[in-house]
Order: C-alpha cells, then structure tokens, then sequence
C-alpha cells in the first residue's frame, strides 16, 4: 500500500491537500443507517456522492451519428426495419397514404411493425447509452490524470464546444476553471487570482454573447433582429415543430405575394 507521502512523491504533489481536494473519492457510506442498524441504502450513496460526474459537461449525453449507426445495424433491429419497408412498399404500389387506411388490417399490422420497430430501437439506444456512460466514467478520469502527469493543458475544445456562447471572457473564464491542479503554490495562487477576475468582470454587450452558431430551433430572423429584446432573440423552441409554426405566423405571412 503506497503512502501519502509516497504518492505525493509520485504525483509531484506538494502536499496531500491536492490529491483531496480534487482526486478522492467522495463516496461516503450510509452512516445513518449503520448508526441505526439499518441496511444501507449504497445505490443511494452513490449516487449522491457522484453528483459532480452527472454535470460534466463532456460526459456523454446522447448517441452520436456513428453510435446511432450502430443500433441500426443491429440484427434485431434491422429485421423489424426490412418488415416495415415491405409494408410501406405495399402502401407505394396501392398508391394510398398511411392514414386513408386507418382501421384496415394492413394499416393495423404497418402500426404494430412501427411500434415493435421504435421500441427495440429505443431500448438498444438505451442499453449502449448506458454502455457509453459507464465506459465514460471508468477511463475519463485515468485520461485526465495522464496529461497531468505529462504536463498536458485541459482540452479546451470539449469545454468550448459545450458552452453555447463563445468571447474572450467565457474563454478565460473556461481556462481558468478547468485548470488541472498543480503541484506548485505559486501557479495554485495564479490560477485563484485569475479565477477571481474573470468573476468580478463586467458582462458583455449582448452583441459579444451571441450565439456563434444558430441552434436547429432558434429562428434566424429573430435571432438578427436588434429590435427584439434579448430573450425574444435568443428563443429556442423545444421541438422543430414549434420553430415551424412560429415562422409561418410571423415572418412568412408576410411574404404571400
């Protein structure tokens, strides 16, 4: 077993201070239910204990393009999708939409060859999500640990590229938060100084905080439209559906001729 002292030695730590500040565990055991003799509730525990690992914001939070490929190259998963290409191939060569057969066993058997399909799909997204996650959670933080050890600076186009507003002061703010720790005092100290100004900063105009890239449900004519106020500017609508209405009832009736 390797001593404090011995760790410190190998981490470059100039105290056990850093390696508890930011590396222990901080998982913590049921102490109530041993004071009282009851089971401990570990799953509990756990999860409360690992409240900082939900909010990172690199950790994974939806399937990407080639994970997503992945689920629907999956046997189960391709089989239900061949039987409901079939099916929509006999509503093509009837020439008859999906709704005018409501109530017809064909439409009966299409509505339960989509739900069988969606379901599988869904829960193999979910397994693998899960699959992702965990892997996430057991190899990131041996990750980051490495490039401290190699004298490597945070990735700071991961915390960039969640942060939906980009200028110089988020930059030095991100830079200064997500600096690893160190084994010196005196960058600890410099790193606390500039943490402290880029607090105490004042706040940009709102043309500086902009969005550097329109998100899929912000409207653009909203978005550059400098009458608005900045919460009108900077709606994002919860589904494309909503972004469509919005722009048919205020910018495209009045473009009918």
């Amino acid at each position: 077993e390797i001593i404090d002292a011995q760790r410190n030695i190998i981490l470059q730590y100039h105290s056990s201070s850093v390696f508890q500040k930011n590396y222990a565990s901080r998982y913590m055991p049921d102490t109530q239910a041993a004071y009282r003799g009851l089971k401990p509730q570990t799953a509990l525990m756990r999860a409360a204990s690992g409240m900082s690992r939900t909010i990172d914001p690199r950790r994974p939070r939806k399937l990407n393009l080639a994970q997503q490929a992945e689920v629907d190259c999956h046997p189960e998963v391709r089989l239900l999708h061949r039987r409901l290409k079939s099916l929509l191939q006999i509503f093509q060569k009837q020439k008859r939409s999906i709704a005018s057969t409501k109530g017809t066993l064909l439409y009966h058997r299409y509505r339960q060859a989509y739900q069988a399909h969606r379901n599988l799909r869904r829960r193999h997204e979910k397994a693998l999500l899960t699959e992702v996650k965990e892997r996430y959670k057991k190899e990131q933080p041996v990750i980051d640990i490495q490039r401290q050890l190699e004298g490597l600076p945070v990735v700071q186009q991961e915390a960039l590229r969640a942060a939906r507003y980009v200028f110089a002061e988020r930059v030095q703010a991100i830079d200064a938060l997500f600096t690893f720790a160190t084994s010196s005092t005196e960058e600890e100290a410099d790193i606390k100084v500039k943490e402290e100004q880029t607090s105490v900063s004042p706040p940009p105009s709102l043309s500086e905080t902009l969005p550097v890239e329109c998100e899929a449900t912000q409207c653009i004519f909203c978005l550059g439209n400098e009458d608005l106020s900045a919460a009108d500017r900077l709606r994002a609508f919860a589904a494309r559906g909503g972004l469509k209405k919005h722009f048919h009832r205020k910018h495209l009736r009045h473009y009918r001729d």
